[in-house]
């Protein structure tokens, strides 16, 4: 019979290729960060300052229009 099928609503969504399932409550283990994250290279900073002078001219430019 066609009843004996549960309809698509009725079963699990499953995705083979996804994560398990995480386990209820007190068994979820908390992750404690490593050590510190490393101070900024010296190319990060310039970036930064780059960025931070760009967008400071785009707002006087703006400005000044």
């Amino acid at each position: 019979m066609a009843d004996d099928n549960n309809p698509a609503e009725v079963r699990a969504n499953h995705d083979p290729h996804g994560a398990p399932p995480v386990p209820d409550g007190d068994r979820v283990r908390r992750v404690t960060p490593t050590g510190h994250t490393p101070p900024p290279t010296t190319r990060q900073k310039t970036l930064a300052v780059l960025i931070v002078v760009i967008v400071v001219a785009a707002i006087v430019i703006g400005a000044l229009r």
